[in-house]
């Protein structure tokens, strides 16, 4: 497994952004600081596995399709939330996805050894 790190910023980067993204659509909430830090969490560890992760010869895109397809999931389960946000919902939920996301590609990368 190899890791680009300008890929890995340039993720950070995009992450950052989202987050801040959902900060400003979260104005005078009680839960904004919860909001902001979860999406960038959940969205850093989803793009960095689009754009910033390769296994060499073969098997990339498997890790590619399920960090699409929890990007996505994670995009959506937080814009949800960030217009009908309560605390411990949000936190089950998307732990949950991500939870749920680390098993799979996990699984993904123990099949490619």
């Amino acid at each position: 497994m190899r890791v680009n790190i300008v890929m890995l910023l340039i993720a950070l980067a995009i992450a950052a952004l989202a987050a801040f993204g959902f900060y400003s659509g979260n104005k005078g909430e009680d839960t904004q600081l919860l909001i902001t830090i979860g999406s960038g969490v959940m969205l850093f560890i989803t793009i960095a596995g689009i754009i910033a992760v390769g296994f060499g010869s073969g098997g990339t895109g498997n890790i590619k399709v399920v960090s699409v397809l929890f990007f996505i999931a994670s995009v959506v389960s937080n814009l949800i939330f960030n217009f009908f946000m309560a605390m411990e919902p949000y936190i089950i939920v998307n732990g949950i996805i991500m939870l749920i996301y680390i098993l799979i590609s996990y699984s993904v990368v123990r099949a490619l050894k």
